[in-house]
């Protein structure tokens, strides 16, 4: 693959992969290429488009309208590869997305896979997942991971790291809250690194935007978790990654114009950042889809695990308990997403244990429990949940799975409430449920 390009294959058989970020590519590209359905292409060229004039005969046919889910795999290669000799380097973001077509809206859900995670490659024995695309590129890659989530995989994008610095240089920067100083130097891939925390949002260039989505040298590494407010959230540089790419589709989706949105996307064919042979009609589908979606709400997971070593060797160590429940979720769209709000649930009737059984049932439902107690007075005939955010799908879910009726709203006047308070009433207690 040549430095500073995008590759986009189509599915010939049953095997694919490849990009850095590249679910950015995707989002952003989207909602640049969406802009030009109220353009004629004759206005803004493109290569690679010539003959067709309006984007409406592009999204006629489509093989990803036909299917149920879509799924795309995206490894960003590393500056280890060798453009004269054809080698690819290893992947430094491997993240799978999945775009179900049967929703109104659609949705977009998506995995990051751990660059160390423990994998078998065939031909190469036990290894971490990020030397697939060294030894075999994207389709041995796209192999791999099909292996391991046990789903298919219809096309990849590629990109690198150049053509990542590239992309953000094109939107002008990318607005970016460093919540730590980033300092790190490997020469070898002419990485330089050195960023500053602070509390307001900075403007990063294309190369400080590559040194804060590959910096990974702190104590959560790839991925961990911390707590902030009282909540755990994502930590490392996976939750990074994650927040870049909403970050750069906002960007895109701030240009004042559509003409500036589509040049934007111009250039970069012409500059050789992005490279596509995916059927023009599938990328302009996927390009229409991705435009209308909100970032905010593409829900994104980390392949479950922790880290481990084997022998002299650290890894990220899949963890296959819970592997298949995410792979549901995430690819195919079975089951609900967990809840992140923070849960309290009160003793309001008295009954000895009954908050703690609630909590459990709750817990076991992906709910973040962080509380348990009484409530003021025992006099709660029925249960009650407490919402300080609004009528939130995770505030249905509880009242749902307790089958409580009374669901009130208040305002969060201070840090120290929960998100949802549940009073466990009288009928919660006598429920052959519990």
């Amino acid at each position: 693959m040549g430095e500073g390009t995008v590759q986009i294959k189509r599915k010939k058989r049953k095997r694919r992969a490849p990009s850095l970020v590249t679910v950015v590519v995707v989002i952003t590209l989207g909602a640049v290429i969406g802009v030009l359905g109220a353009l004629k292409l004759k206005d803004i060229p493109i290569p690679g488009f010539s003959g067709i004039t309006n984007i409406s005969e592009i999204l006629r046919t489509s093989e990803l309208e036909s299917k149920p889910i879509v799924r795309i795999l995206m490894i960003g290669e590393d500056g280890t590869g060798s453009k004269k000799s054809g080698r690819h380097g290893l992947s430094d973001t491997l993240v799978v997305l999945a775009i179900n077509n049967e929703t109104n809206p659609k949705q977009a859900r998506l995995i990051s896979i751990p660059r160390d995670t423990r994998v078998r490659i065939p031909g190469h024995g036990t290894n971490k997942i990020n030397a697939a695309n060294a030894f075999g590129g994207p389709e041995l890659s796209r192999q791999v991971i099909e292996n391991m989530l046990g789903v298919d995989i219809d096309y990849y994008l590629a990109t690198s790291t150049k053509g990542l610095r590239g992309l953000v240089d094109l939107v002008g920067g990318v607005y970016i809250i460093v919540d730590q100083n980033m300092k790190y130097t490997d020469r070898s891939q002419k990485l330089y690194i050195n960023l500053k925390a602070s509390p307001e949002k900075q403007l990063l260039d294309g190369a400080q935007a590559e040194g804060f989505v590959r910096f990974r040298h702190d104590r959560w590494g790839d991925s961990g978790y911390k707590i902030v407010d009282g909540k755990k959230v994502a930590a490392g540089r996976i939750a990074r990654q994650q927040y870049f790419m909403r970050a750069l589709a906002n960007r895109v989706l701030a240009l004042p114009t559509k003409r500036e949105r589509a040049a934007v996307l111009s250039e970069a064919y012409e500059k050789g950042y992005i490279e596509s042979d995916l059927n023009i009609r599938d990328w302009g589908a996927l390009a229409d889809f991705m435009k209308d979606i909100d970032p905010e709400k593409i829900g994104m997971a980390v392949l479950p695990g922790q880290p481990g070593s084997e022998g002299h060797a650290s890894y990220w160590l899949i963890d296959d308990a819970k592997l298949p429940t995410v792979v549901a979720l995430q690819m195919r769209f079975e089951g609900e997403e967990e809840d992140d709000s923070t849960v309290e649930v009160l003793n309001g009737c008295g009954v000895a244990g009954v908050a703690g059984r609630v909590a459990d049932k709750l817990q076991k439902a992906g709910f973040q429990v962080t509380k348990q107690g009484n409530a003021p007075e025992f006099t709660y005939d029925r249960c009650c949940v407490i919402s300080r955010n609004g009528r939130t799908p995770g505030v249905q879910r509880i009242a749902s799975l307790l089958n409580c009726r009374d669901i009130r709203t208040e305002a969060k006047d201070g840090k120290s409430l929960p998100d949802i308070t549940v009073i466990v009433g009288r009928d919660c207690a006598e429920s052959d449920s519990m």
